[in-house]
């Protein structure tokens, strides 16, 4: 299937999700059946869903999704008072693409809060994102203003990379520069795998422990932890220009390269055999394709030219109706391990949708 073919998958499968899910939002699908566990909250994860709403109203045409995407963002908006760290997905991928789309300066006014909120999370003593009191993860149970998990330089980073030229507001750039350069001081380690998780004294700039959740164990590498650091370092350098972030993207996919080259990571690196992580791949996938469109420099064609096989490795998972499946959510719970989850969805039409018209939204 190429490119045009997938995405043209992919568009379809967000219609008979929504004829599927009705008000509820779309979790992870059984992999045979492609029925969709829903909730009602939209998790950690409700603004993809209102994202691939917003890419097929805008590629199909059709407006009625456009309004759609604005009535779920208006459902979230509850969220914007919790501290939880995915407030920098949930409201990116939501109210501020919306804004790009429509120019509705309400959704920018939601988006603009929740980049303050966000940004107001960080440890004082080192400038680490936290993963919050409130973080909402249905499928594990941990809360704390002092815990940073990798993950962070991507959910925790997104708003601020559009707040700060938004607003011209340089504390949306400081506090990103010192979360990326934090990461890579405590969280990649010489072989250019990454920690899942530390936790921060609560007054001194110290850790008390590294450990993992979604992992082998501790000193394994739990691969979308590593894709999050490495689109979240590709992209630190595309807003910076800091060759210090492209240098650090460079050991974390050096590591990615060594183990898997172009092909789906299995969920965690220590376990080879294991299930792999289609969301994983579609993660680094999307900043690929923002760089491809949006900085096609010398530079960055180090990277960009793993994308095209990329794709064609993701494409070997995606059913004819347009499901990705094979992606792992959490395999030590044995909790949607081998399905369709909404993010990796979303990360691949990202991508598509960014090729299909040479520019990406925000």
């Amino acid at each position: 299937m190429d490119s045009h073919g997938l995405l043209s998958a992919l568009l379809a499968r967000v219609d008979e999700t929504r004829a599927q899910i009705g008000e509820a939002w779309p979790y992870h699908a059984d992999p045979e059946t492609g029925q969709w566990e829903t909730v009602d909250d939209g998790d950690w994860c409700g603004g993809h869903w209102v994202e691939c709403l917003r890419i097929a109203g805008r590629l199909e045409g059709r407006p009625e999704l456009i309004e759609e995407a604005r009535d779920r963002t208006e459902r979230l908006r509850p969220k914007l008072e919790k501290d939880d760290q995915f407030r920098g997905h949930r409201f990116y991928y939501s109210a501020a693409r919306l804004h790009a789309e429509t120019g509705d300066a309400r959704l920018r006014t939601l988006a603009l809060a929740a980049a303050y909120a966000v940004r107001s999370m960080a440890i004082p003593q080192n400038g680490a994102m936290p993963i919050g009191h409130e973080v909402q993860v249905k499928s594990t149970t941990l809360a704390s203003r002092r815990i940073v998990a990798v993950d962070n330089v991507h959910p925790n980073l997104r708003l601020d990379f559009w707040a700060g030229p938004e607003t011209g507001d340089p504390v949306f750039e400081e506090g990103a520069k010192r979360m990326l350069d934090l990461t890579i001081r405590d969280f990649i380690r010489a072989d250019g795998s990454t920690v899942e998780f530390l936790e921060y004294h609560e007054t001194e700039d110290r850790i008390l422990r590294h450990f993992t959740l979604l992992g082998v164990h501790d000193d394994s590498c739990w691969s979308r932890g590593q894709a999050w650091a490495i689109a979240g370092f590709l992209r630190g350098w595309q807003e910076y220009g800091e060759t210090r972030y492209r240098d650090a993207a460079r050991r974390l996919w050096g590591y990615w390269e060594g183990r898997v080259g172009n092909a789906v990571p299995p969920w965690d690196f220590d376990d080879p055999e294991g299930p792999r992580d289609t969301s994983a791949a579609a993660i680094v996938v999307e900043q690929l394709a923002r760089m491809a469109v949006s900085d096609p420099n010398t530079e960055a064609r180090a990277f960009t030219r793993h994308l095209a096989p990329m794709i064609e490795g993701l494409a070997e998972h995606v059913r004819p109706t347009g499901r990705l499946v094979d992606g792992c959510f959490n395999r030590p719970r044995r909790f949607a391990d081998r399905s369709e989850l909404i993010w990796g969805t979303a990360y691949l039409l990202m991508a598509l949708s960014y090729l299909e018209e040479g520019e990406v939204p925000c």
